[in-house]
């Protein structure tokens, strides 16, 4: 028999395997086995509409590949994401997901047989069917060899989410120091990094300046007050002058505040008495004024009926003469009788308010004349101040001299940087002098994409490893402004407080943290690379009787080797973690459990 081509043997192959499998493509297999479908072309475009008809499940490690292509990290753009959006799961996760699924494809390929040993074997058999003849060659055909898929059983347990950042360590607490005084700094007890303790002495400044300045300023405080004394002296003998001639001033100050406001109440009454008469008035000349008009359409329906109109008539007249009355009532209100006998006793008051008045200012020139021997206010006040600007300069003198003397003190256990100054110099009052850096309160400040805060809470625990130490740690602050990282891409900063720091860090070194977003006890695991993402969403391949099943999944949280499923998955469940060839539903494989 002559020996089949590679090409006619998988054709073959694909017509045992595939099409025979199937009810619906039965028909075409007979149809081919007659002669109908015999030519490659044909055949080959069998094979097509069979796998446009069933389709090929999305291929996973194409999407893997296509992250790492283009996107990785900061991308994370998934083909077939619905919606076209971002995917964070497996951006963040990725490398982690590559090394299991690298790991788990090894072990499978040596559970099952499949590898280079796999494919040597297949073709020496391809190579025995095809000498021994046709006979044989059907026969091998027909046999069916079940690929192997690496499977593990679902379980539960227990998982915790992490996300790594790293960032620089530095101090959470900072104090700068400035020069206490202007002078000259004597010596510098500390260099550029040196760790320093709560209490010891940093800086020592020369005084003796600054004992000049503060004999100097006492003497003038003295001078001062000795001034001050005998002006104020003066100053008493002619207030008690000034006091006599404003006895009962004040008094009647306010006897006349209290006849203003008595007067001007008069006053509110008088009006009130005119608005109250000119509203009666006018609203008793609006009653007339209806009437009139009244009268009026009745005179005017009796002249065009041809009735008595001399009646109305005279109703009329005698309305327009009340209505002028009342006219002559509104424009002599001031000269009514009430009217005028409050007006007098307005009147009467308002003569004592002047009487008081005239009085006031009488005793106000009496007491402006004996005011010439009583020391000016304005005078008093600058001497007062020039006494209190002498002591502050002698209580500031002291003061200087003696932080001189003190020194700068360390406030707490920390590093020195930033040193400005040095031995020697001299140093103006508010310059700065150093920094000293915490090293008791140390943290680690990290970087977060967007994708990361709805994850990272404060408060959150952490482990954070520094110079290969690792130290325990909490989420202390979120920075709720974005910035520009070097990449010039916005990241929001957080900090992460170390806790228990010892000798062993270093600020300004990079550290990474571990931070701790997430954790569930007792859920149904499955290994991180047994689910898969489709256009659907996640879904993962269980075997059910040696048979492929597709089963879309509602996933939670994630460690580097499992994912939480909520929905989809029982405990149990056989679920496919690798295999070396593209997976369908329907296809018979043979689970190798790990």
């Amino acid at each position: 028999m002559a020996r089949k081509s590679k090409r006619e043997s998988d054709d073959r192959r694909f017509d045992d395997r595939e099409y025979r499998r199937d009810p619906y493509y039965r028909d075409d297999y007979r149809r081919q086995s007659r002669g109908n479908y015999r030519s490659e072309e044909n055949r080959g475009y069998q094979q097509e509409e069979y796998r446009r008809d069933y389709g090929r499940q999305y291929d996973r490690r194409y999407e893997q590949g296509y992250r790492q292509d283009g996107y990785g990290r900061d991308g994370g753009y998934r083909q077939g994401y619905p919606g076209g959006g971002y995917d964070d799961r497996y951006y963040e996760q990725n490398d982690k997901r590559k090394r299991a699924a690298k790991k788990k494809e090894r072990a499978a390929k040596k559970a099952s047989g499949t590898g280079k040993k796999h494919r040597k074997a297949w073709i020496a058999a391809i190579a025995a069917v095809a000498v021994i003849g046709v006979g044989l060659y059907v026969k091998a055909s027909s046999s069916k060899v079940l690929p192997s898929v690496l499977c593990q059983a679902a379980a539960v347990g227990d998982v915790e989410e992490t996300l790594s950042a790293s960032g620089k360590v530095g101090s959470a607490e900072t104090q700068t120091y400035y020069a206490p005084v202007g002078t000259i700094v004597q010596a510098l007890h500390v260099k550029e990094g040196d760790a320093v303790h709560k209490g010891d002495v940093l800086v020592t400044f020369d005084t003796e300046d600054l004992e000049l300045t503060k004999k100097k300023a006492d003497l003038d405080a003295e001078a001062s007050e000795g001034s001050y004394q005998s002006a104020l002296q003066q100053s008493n003998e002619n207030q008690n002058k000034y006091s006599d001639a404003s006895i009962g001033l004040d008094e009647l100050k306010q006897m006349k505040e209290d006849q203003e406001q008595y007067v001007q109440g008069l006053k509110y009454e008088l009006e009130d008495d005119k608005n109250a008469k000119r509203k009666d008035l006018n609203e008793w000349d609006k009653k007339l004024m209806q009437e009139q008009n009244y009268q009026n359409r009745k005179l005017s329906e009796q002249q065009a009926y041809g009735g008595d109109t001399e009646s109305i008539s005279e109703v009329i007249d005698n309305i327009n003469s009340q209505r002028a009355d009342v006219a002559n009532q509104l424009s002599m209100i001031d000269s009514d009788e009430k009217i005028l006998q409050k007006q007098r006793m307005i009147d009467a008051e308002q003569k004592k308010l002047e009487d008081m008045q005239e009085e006031i200012q009488k005793r106000e020139s009496k007491k402006d004349s004996s005011e010439n021997g009583i020391l000016n206010g304005y005078d008093k006040k600058s001497k007062e101040a020039s006494v209190e600007s002498a002591r502050l300069n002698a209580d500031q003198a002291a003061s200087d001299l003696e932080k001189a003397q003190e020194g700068i003190i360390a406030d707490f256990d920390g590093i020195i940087s930033g040193i400005k100054t040095a031995a020697g110099s001299r140093v103006e009052k508010g310059s700065e002098l150093f920094t000293i850096q915490s090293s008791s309160a140390v943290q680690v400040t990290v970087e977060l994409s967007k994708y990361d805060l709805e994850k990272v809470k404060e408060g959150q625990s952490a482990t954070v490893t520094v110079a290969g130490v690792s130290y325990s740690g909490t989420v202390s602050r979120i920075n709720r402004v974005a910035q520009n990282n070097a990449q010039n891409t916005p990241v929001v900063y957080a900090d992460v407080m170390i806790e228990n720091p010892d000798g062993n860090i270093f600020l300004g070194i990079e550290g990474k943290a571990e931070i701790l977003t997430g954790s569930a006890e007792g859920v149904v695991l499955v290994p991180y690379e047994a689910v898969n993402t489709d256009k659907e969403g996640d879904f993962c391949y269980l075997v059910k009787d040696g048979v492929i099943v597709r089963q879309n999944v509602v996933t939670g949280i994630s460690s580097d080797m499992d994912v939480e499923i909520k929905e989809g998955i029982s405990e149990g469940d056989t679920v496919v973690i690798s295999s070396d060839m593209d997976l369908m539903e329907g296809l018979q494989v043979n689970p190798v459990m790990q």
